[in-house]
């Protein structure tokens, strides 16, 4: 992707806080591609990419 968005960086803070003080987590799509935003006491481990399980990711 190469085109920018046009939303400010003030503008995907208040998207996360509100999703979070809701309970919810933030997802966006653009086009075919989806980005979601999860709190860091939901994320998974950090591990190295070839470490995962059954060969792919």
């Amino acid at each position: 992707m190469t085109k920018p968005l046009k939303i400010t960086e003030r503008q995907v803070t208040a998207l996360c806080n509100g999703a979070a003080k809701a309970g919810f987590i933030a997802e966006v799509k653009i086009g075919d591609v989806v980005v979601r935003l999860i709190p860091e006491d939901h994320a998974q481990p950090q591990r190295r990419i070839d470490e995962a399980k059954g060969g792919y990711l």
